[in-house]
């Protein structure tokens, strides 16, 4: 179902008690609710019965500070309705994640420690990191630091694969899925 939440558009599918918030990449890098990762996640928490809500930053680019704003808005509509609300973010999206601090749980996809004016937040919050060993953008070596850097309990995986993920959707989806059931 489509909504506008506080003139944010947002994608709602309704299923179950649990709710899990999706934070898409960079929207000036063609981030959007409509990435092929996010709606993957989507579909696969979808059919496990669980609500999902993905969104699309509002314009113009507020150098990740007004993104956060967006992704808490969309939190707090979630938490009006839903007791257990994790949050997943891929990419920038996982850095505006740790940002959001009344989440039950966090799923951390190719996290990057800065980006624009937005660093990765640390938590006690329990995670799933899940890291590109042929990252791109994100050297493997980088990624292991950061993940190791993340307050317990956290759980890391590591997938053979490049940034996007590609060849990966289906495990990405269900390794989440199996985090978050």
């Amino acid at each position: 179902m489509e909504t506008v939440i506080n003139g944010i558009a947002c994608t709602y599918n309704i299923f179950g008690e649990k709710a899990v918030l999706l934070c898409p990449p960079h929207p000036e890098m063609g981030g959007s609710r409509f990435d092929v990762r996010i709606m993957r996640i989507s579909e696969e928490l979808n059919d496990a019965g669980i609500t999902t809500l993905a969104f699309d930053y509002r314009k113009p680019f507020r150098d990740g500070v007004g993104e956060v704003e967006d992704a808490i808005a969309c939190l707090r509509f979630l938490r009006e309705r839903f007791e257990s609300v994790a949050v997943v973010g891929y990419s920038f999206g996982s850095v505006v994640a740790s940002n959001l601090l009344e989440a039950n749980s966090l799923v951390l996809i190719s996290p990057l420690r800065k980006i624009n004016s937005i660093g990765l937040k640390n938590s006690e919050t329990p995670k799933l990191v899940i890291v590109a060993k042929h990252d791109q953008i994100i050297p493997y070596e980088e990624s292991v630091e950061i993940a190791s850097w993340l307050n317990p309990p956290r759980r890391v995986v590591e997938v053979e694969t490049d940034h996007f993920y590609t060849g990966k959707y289906d495990f990405l989806a269900r390794t989440v899925r199996e985090f978050l059931e």
